[in-house]
């Protein structure tokens, strides 16, 4: 077995209770992402549930019988459950905003039977990044606040993803705090190193070598709870301490953080 890249190693083993988040704008990073997650939830024995988007979906289940899965009798043996993210929001939402007692006799209801029968329990939601599209901030929050009621009655792992640009400096002092507000984990990018080096150097460049050694320092001492890239951690600390030097060295790391194209799956 390869071993993991850094952003997959919380995807492959995560602890009871632990609560991740993606933030994505190429498609293939997203569903390698769930990919990686449901395959290693299946073969340690795990239930899977995932509530995303049939277009996701018609991709994930691809992946997945490339890899050697039978997703139609994984499915049949209750181990493995598609629910479309939309359909099931209708389900638990009321005047807006989710309702807790929908939400918990409805996915908690689906967790516990899985957890009856396979022990460990993974999921993967999109639903609060279909409210953020939609507008709906408030309601998005309040499903990540219900996940993590149910993550800790239940003891299970949740997987969610955003589309989102971990780049945009309108991004921080709102979304990007809330994201980590409710998760315990933060992937940004496939290339943590590469992010971690353009900040740097981006650091360097805005202030001077002193100072930007400076600012990292105390970026270590001032780390979020949520564990993500240390790049990102000092783009955070930025933000929050100073922000018009933020604004510049973000858009010099974008400048210097570009993503290789994605390895189209055809080959």
């Amino acid at each position: 077995m390869h071993q993991d890249t850094i952003w997959q190693q919380p995807l492959t083993q995560p602890a009871a209770c632990d609560h991740i988040a993606q933030i994505y704008q190429d498609e293939a990073f997203l569903t390698d992402a769930v990919c990686h997650f449901a395959a290693a939830g299946l073969r340690g024995g795990d239930g899977v549930l995932l509530i995303g988007t049939p277009a996701h979906w018609a991709v994930i289940q691809s992946v997945l019988e490339s890899e050697g899965f039978d997703v139609d009798r994984l499915a049949h043996a209750g181990q493995l459950t598609f629910w479309d993210a939309e359909l099931t929001l209708s389900r638990i939402m009321a005047d807006g905003m989710p309702d807790w007692l929908a939400f918990k006799n409805l996915l908690g209801g689906a967790i516990e039977r899985k957890r009856q029968q396979h022990g460990s329990v993974r999921a993967f939601g999109e639903m609060a990044d279909l409210l953020w599209r939609d507008g709906n901030r408030e309601a998005a929050v309040c499903v990540e606040e219900f996940w993590s009621k149910l993550i800790k009655l239940h003891g299970i792992s949740l997987f969610c993803a955003y589309f989102m640009d971990p780049l945009d400096a309108t991004a921080y002092g709102g979304p990007l705090e809330d994201v980590c507000r409710t998760h315990t984990h933060l992937i940004p990018t496939r290339h943590y190193e590469r992010l971690d080096s353009a900040v740097n150097e981006a650091s360097s460049r805005v202030l001077d070598e002193s100072l930007a050694n400076m600012l990292h320092t105390l970026a270590r001492i001032d780390l979020p709870a949520t564990a993500m890239p240390f790049g990102q951690a000092v783009l955070f600390w930025l933000r929050k301490n100073m922000p018009l030097t933020a604004d510049r060295v973000l858009a010099q790391v974008r400048d210097l953080h570009v993503e290789p194209a994605p390895v189209s799956r055809d080959g």
